[in-house]
Order: C-alpha cells, then sequence, then structure tokens
C-alpha cells in the first residue's frame, strides 16, 4: 500500500466526483429532512425515561448556540407532549424525508464508489427508511449512555466509596462505547447503502475517518460559531438556518469522503492482488 499513491488518488476522485457540489445537493436534502427527523426522534424520546432538559443538556453540546435555540422549544414541546397522534404523523412524514436525504447519500456513495444504482426505488426506499431508523435509535442511545452513564458513574463514587480515578476511567469507557456504536453504524452505512458491496473490512477505514472527522468538525464549528463568528449580524433571523445548513454541508463533505477514502483503498488492494496474479 503507497501512502503517497494512496493520497494523490483521493485529491484527484475528490475533484472527479466533484465532492463540494454533491455535498452541497446532499445537504440540501438533508436539511429538508432535518425537522421531520427531528419530530420523530423526539417523539420516541418522548415515551422514554428522559426529560426534555436531560436531551437539550447533550444537544447544547454538540450543536452552535443559533442551531441550539432554534430547535429548543421544538424538542421541548415534543418530548413533553408525548402525543401518539404526533409520532403517526411524523413517522410518514419522516419516511418520505428518508427517501430524500438517504437516497442522496446513496447517490454520492455510488459515485464514490463508481457504481451505477441497480436497485430498484422501492429497494433504495426502504433501505434509505431503515437507516434513518437507525441512526434515530443510535442517537436516543447515545442520549441514553450520556444522561444515565454519568449518573451511573456518580452513584459508585459517592454511594460506593469508589475514587474519583473510577469515574475518570468510567468517563473514558463510556464515550468509547459510544465512538464505537457510532462507527459501526458508519460502517453499515457504508456496506449496505451503495450498490456495490465492499467487505465489512473493507469499510473500517472510512467509517473511522468519518467518525472521527464528524466529532472533530461538529464541535469545531459549534466552537467557533459561538465564539467568533456572528451570523445573526450578517444574515438577521436567517443566521440559525444558514448555521444549520453549513454543519449539515461539512458533515455531508466529512460522509462523502470517507466513501471515497474506502473506494480508493479497495481499488489499491484490487489492483494489489491483480499485480500478484500476474507474477504468479
Amino acid at each position: 500500500m503507497n501512502l503517497k499513491k494512496d493520497i494523490k488518488s483521493l485529491i484527484n476522485r475528490f475533484v472527479d466526483d466533484d465532492i463540494t457540489a454533491l455535498a452541497a445537493q446532499l445537504s440540501y436534502n438533508l436539511i429538508i429532512s432535518f425537522f421531520p427527523f427531528l419530530i420523530f426522534l423526539m417523539t420516541l424520546v418522548g415515551y422514554s425515561s428522559l426529560t426534555s432538559q436531560d436531551v437539550l443538556r447533550e444537544m447544547q453540546q454538540a450543536f452552535p448556540e443559533a442551531v441550539f435555540q432554534l430547535i429548543n422549544n421544538v424538542v421541548i414541546e415534543i418530548v413533553d407532549t408525548k402525543s401518539p397522534n404526533l409520532l403517526s404523523f411524523s413517522i410518514i412524514i419522516t419516511i418520505w424525508s428518508a427517501s430524500s436525504g438517504f437516497r442522496a447519500i446513496i447517490k454520492g456513495l455510488n459515485k464514490a464508489y463508481d457504481e451505477e444504482e441497480e436497485r430498484s426505488i422501492v429497494s433504495v426506499t426502504l433501505i434509505s427508511v431503515v437507516s434513518t431508523l437507525t441512526l434515530g435509535l443510535l442517537i436516543i442511545a447515545t442520549i441514553l449512555f450520556l444522561v444515565f452513564g454519568e449518573i451511573i458513574g456518580n452513584m459508585f463514587v459517592i454511594k460506593f466509596g469508589y475514587p474519583k480515578l473510577f469515574k475518570f476511567t468510567w468517563n473514558i469507557v463510556r464515550y468509547m462505547i459510544i465512538i464505537s456504536m457510532e462507527s459501526f453504524v458508519f460502517m453499515s452505512f457504508y456496506h449496505y447503502l451503495p450498490s456495490r458491496r465492499l467487505t465489512w473490512k473493507e469499510v473500517i477505514p472510512g467509517s473511522v475517518f468519518t467518525t472521527v472527522g464528524w466529532i472533530i468538525t461538529s464541535l469545531g464549528f459549534a466552537f467557533y460559531v459561538n465564539n467568533f463568528a456572528n451570523y445573526s449580524r450578517l444574515y438577521g433571523s436567517l443566521g440559525a438556518v444558514f448555521v444549520l445548513l453549513t454543519w449539515l454541508y461539512l458533515t455531508s463533505m466529512v460522509i462523502l469522503i470517507g466513501g471515497e477514502i474506502n473506494a480508493v483503498l479497495a481499488i489499491d488492494k484490487k489492483d494489489e492482488y491483480k499485480k500478484k496474479e500476474k507474477d504468479i
């Protein structure tokens, strides 16, 4: 495996596949599906033991302040309402949203893998809906683990007299579990979404990049917006929407680059295999 060759190939594919334009298209589809998905997700959270404040506390760490204020009232109203009618309505909207948002991801990954879509529209829609549900369950599991993981850690420290070192170690362990869950979900996306099926081993590099890149991009962008940028002064009341769209664009870039990394390494591995066969 030639690192220099792989990096050059990745840059060429980034330009040839027009990842920036593809990410813009993907972020447009994602922003359409963002609030229907948020409604669906928060309605499900309402049936758990989580409160709106639990959810908002974790969201505030990941989202820029402007975006957090945009979704704050939505989260409180839906989580505290617990309306079955809202759940039924949001499922219908989410199905439509999934067939637009995740189809854009499928299109981008197909382009990264140099594949034409051969599956039926029904199959693609079904895959996109399952992916949306999977992502929703991951987010709920993450919030549950963050909230109750902290409670469990404090309980062991205070009630059973474990040293504070245990709490520090426990926090590292629970965050590692969360990152592992996220990596597995991205591995599943890179394995199942494109028309071409790479092996589980082949999608690991892109999944690791996307997981780490998504965390760094989200936290870094939130820090930048909260401390340096003033989008409200430039865009007025639309500032929060612009911040959300920018965040989704950066997220789209990370997802697509992860797919390109998998494609480059898979092609590189295939070329090495052919070369060995030729030598034999």
